[in-house]
């Protein structure tokens, strides 16, 4: 069978750097092929270069066996691509159906000329739309619908072009295990259809449930290309890494946890009708739920965010100021957002001002000793302690991946010594050693005498690193399971099912 994407010998090679080193890919019609490797192993650059942002050095791309090259995005698309990123591109504040075809409208004649074919576009969403298993008004605004929602209408926007390739990157990093497990269906009757498709995440699960085919990058070189059948986790793992990742989830704590540092006793707010929970120093307490359990409000209220209406809550051994985050902080609480770019960094500045940040915040510069406080040394000694990765600490921290980004804002909260760190989807478009590398840390961290709090849609996760797993339902705990947890269990519970 000829491949509808064969891509051969492609070298890609920026200032000091050389991105893809013969790097050879293809996928046929009608196949899942996963690509899986750590940050900077070659991915991205791999699909830039598929989709037009990037020409190669060397190599060339085949369509359906026909040579092709692409000097602009648009070009790619008309050859039946379609990339849909982790960041995804849609405009929140129009339709569903502007959307859908941004670039690509329809028109009418009409007597001043040209007008748009509102009535022709929101039908044909709508069959676009029944086609990816949407259930979604056409005419609704973008900025109301959930993260799997937007995912859907990105593919119908995708296949409105009668996209024959489609590139999914990283497509369930952002969604609570209902929703992938719903995406992957869908993927498999696209596949049916007859769709090749690029799967490129770091949910090794995942990859092993829907790939007919893996291949691995590394430091830009092709390491392996295997059937499913040969392509196991272990092997990936090993693969990407150079190692085995035998204690990929840290041991268990062989202490048993202090004294309460956390405690809700009936707090009422948005979305939450009453919750009470406590959290103990040195313990992991993760909180599973699906999207709409309530548990982003849980995360909201405890980061201040989110103000209550009703309760009481303690941190630390005093009266917790729910609803303001500056006094939280102050409180001895630490706050790592679940979309890191967004809420997490000023990715225009330094490594070493990111670090920074909450210090500065806490501490006016009316209210700072002379020297000392922000010394780059002391800064400098905590990023190298988390392992974080740049040329120098003077470095963007956009440039740095999403593993070291995430070290750094752990690095900036470890500074001010926090009783409690609450991790919202704390390994979201991680790769898998730096994954490993931020469990260590989480149970480090809990067994100096803190408390932690991970907010996950990684059953995986959750059950991996949490002492405890709290399952949200409704916006009420549904229960609270022990340490090594089932999946079922959790998912009983996040349906309202006793267990």
């Amino acid at each position: 069978m000829t491949p509808a994407l064969d891509m051969r010998g492609i070298c890609k090679a920026f200032p000091g750097v050389k991105a893809l080193d013969d790097v050879s890919f293809d996928c046929r019609p009608g196949e899942v092929h996963a690509i899986c490797g750590e940050n900077g192993a070659g991915k991205s650059t791999l699909m830039k270069v598929l989709g037009g942002s990037y020409r190669p050095d060397a190599g060339e791309i085949r369509i359906d066996g026909a040579a092709m090259r692409f000097a602009h995005p648009r070009a790619a698309a008309m050859a039946g691509i379609a990339i849909i990123h982790q960041e995804l591109s849609l405009l929140p504040h129009r339709s569903v159906t502007e959307n859908i075809f941004m670039g690509h409208e329809l028109v009418r004649p009409g007597f001043a000329g040209l007008l748009l074919d509102r009535g022709a576009m929101r039908a044909r969403a709508r069959v676009l739309l029944d086609r990816v298993g949407a259930q979604i008004d056409p005419d609704r605004s973008v900025a109301g619908l959930s993260i799997a929602q937007q995912q859907l209408v990105e593919i119908a926007k995708a296949l409105l072009l009668d996209a024959r390739i489609l590139v999914l990157d990283e497509p369930t990093a952002a969604l609570d295990d209902r929703d992938a497990r719903q995406l992957l269906d869908l993927i498999r009757i696209l596949r049916g259809q007859g769709v090749a498709l690029v799967y490129i995440s770091h949910r090794m699960p995942e990859v092993a449930a829907i790939a007919d085919r893996v291949t691995v990058l590394k430091d830009g070189r092709l390491i392996w290309t295997r059937p499913q059948a040969e392509a196991t986790i272990p092997a990936i793992v090993s693969a990407m890494v150079g190692r085995d990742l035998k204690d990929f989830y840290p041991a268990a704590p062989t202490a048993a946890p202090g004294e309460t540092v956390l405690e809700l006793d009936a707090v009422q707010a948005e979305g939450l009708p009453e919750i009470s929970l406590t959290l103990r120093r040195g313990e992991i307490l993760g909180v599973a739920g699906l999207e709409d359990s309530g548990k982003g409000q849980l995360a909201r209220l405890l980061a201040g965010d989110l103000r209550p209406a009703g309760g009481t809550a303690r941190l630390a051994g005093r009266p917790m100021p729910l609803g303001n985050p500056r006094r939280m902080i102050a409180a001895g609480l630490g706050y790592l957002p679940a979309d890191r770019k967004r809420e997490g960094l000023v990715l225009r500045q330094s490594v070493r001002d990111n670090a920074a940040l909450a210090l500065r915040a806490m501490r006016p510069a009316w209210a700072r000793p002379a020297a000392g406080v922000f010394a780059p040394a002391m800064l400098d000694a905590g990023l190298k302690r988390m392992d974080v990765r740049a040329a120098h600490f003077g470095q963007e921290i956009g440039a740095l991946s999403g593993g070291n980004q995430q070290k750094a804002i752990i690095a900036r909260w470890l500074a001010l010594d926090p009783a409690v760190l609450l991790f919202v989807e704390p390994t979201r478009g991680i790769d898998i050693a730096a994954k490993a590398a931020i469990y260590q840390t989480m149970r480090e961290v809990a067994d100096q005498g803190r408390g932690i709090v991970v907010v996950s849609s990684d059953l995986p996760e959750l059950i991996g690193i949490s002492d405890r797993v709290l399952v949200m339902h409704r916006g009420t705990i549904a229960g609270v399971l022990p340490r090594d947890p089932r999946e079922e269990e959790i998912m009983q519970l996040s349906l309202g099912v006793s267990v």
